[in-house]
């Protein structure tokens, strides 16, 4: 435990898009959303045990509900609710999100940015920067299923999208070595890229265990008391 508090507030923003809903049927691996639950719910009992303010806003492509940064321990129960009531349904839309959440957010603050990171959009790595340029501590926390990293099916397949986009039928082995490739590389480009900006960037697949993904928000705070 810490001896003292940093008086930190941190605004944890989570994508409640259709595709965070995601759960294969082919192993017991948990759907991205409830991974992102626990994880959210983590913490946010951690920080509240330190005496922080922790706050919770759901998106997709738009603010679905904010719960703004409170330390006293019974707003626990409010962050629960807000991750318990929740379905994932929607498109991904970073850049009008953000928008509209940075004149909220507490300046030299913490933001945590839970995300499967599928959207249309081109450049992720803008609406990043505008939350730096905030002065907030960033933290992203990437999560996919195993699923979405291999593309492990077999057979002619209809792919059916949880978000906005059509349909699509096709043998996924005709395409698995490129589509494996092409995941990595955005991987590693979304690294570099957030590194490149002082932002903590952790990618996890839904097998991971949570304690990895803890272990980098522990570190992140205890760095911020020693400033």
């Amino acid at each position: 435990q810490f001896e003292q508090s940093t008086n930190l507030k941190c605004t944890i923003l989570l994508d409640a898009s259709g595709s965070m809903g995601y759960q294969s049927t082919m192993d017991n691996a948990m759907s991205k959303m409830d991974y992102a639950r626990n994880l959210v719910a983590a913490m946010s009992y951690l920080f509240l045990k330190q005496f922080d303010a922790v706050g919770l806003t759901l998106f997709n492509d738009r603010l679905v509900h904010h719960i703004p940064p409170r330390s006293k321990p019974s707003h626990f129960q409010h962050i629960l609710h807000g991750l318990a009531t929740l379905e994932p349904k929607g498109a991904t839309q970073l850049e009008q999100v953000v928008g509209n959440l940075i004149e909220r957010l507490p300046p030299r603050g913490m933001l945590i940015l839970v995300s499967d990171l599928l959207t249309k959009e081109n450049d992720i790595i803008k609406n990043i920067k505008l939350l730096c340029s905030r002065g907030l501590e960033v933290i992203i926390f990437h999560i996919l299923h195993p699923d979405e990293l291999t593309l492990p099916f077999e057979g002619d397949i209809v792919f059916e999208s949880l978000e906005d986009d059509p349909s699509v039928g096709l043998d996924p082995t005709d395409i698995q070595a490129e589509y494996q490739q092409t995941v990595r590389k955005k991987i590693k480009s979304l690294k570099m890229n957030c590194t490149a900006l002082g932002v903590d960037y952790v990618f996890l697949d839904t097998r991971s265990s949570l304690e990895q993904a803890l272990s980098y928000y522990l570190l992140r705070r205890k760095s911020l008391i020693k400033k």
